[in-house]
């Protein structure tokens, strides 16, 4: 019986100075400037979206999956803060940035869009 309360004191104290180690929570990626960084890919939550998705790759370039044809082409983007201009032949296209997994879109990007880790 005393073996037992034994385990289950050390047990406790154990779990408790672990609190701040957490295997699912997510860390956000910084730059040198304490901003987000944007790098994977964001899916749109409809199937009737204009754009499936952002894969965003280094400082600049982005590759849009069309929602209609299904075909993928590579542009620039710049970010203004929580925003980010996506550059494309006809206008630009607008997102904001709401959480590090989750970007909504406006315009002819409208929607939101998860960040999908594999």
């Amino acid at each position: 019986m005393m073996k037992t309360k034994y385990f289950l004191l050390i047990m406790l104290v154990g779990i408790v100075s672990c609190k701040d180690i957490n295997p699912f929570k997510k860390e956000l990626v910084l730059d040198e400037t304490k901003e987000i960084v944007l790098n994977g890919t964001y899916i749109s939550d409809s199937d009737r979206a204009l754009y499936q998705s952002f894969t965003f790759k280094g400082n600049s370039t982005v590759v849009i999956k069309d929602g209609i044809f299904g075909f993928d082409f590579a542009t620039s983007y710049e970010k203004d803060g929580n925003l980010i201009r996506i550059k494309t032949d006809q206008s630009d296209l607008l997102l904001e940035i709401v959480t590090p997994d989750s970007l909504v879109g406006e315009g002819f990007a409208k929607g939101s869009f998860k960040k999908v880790y594999k």
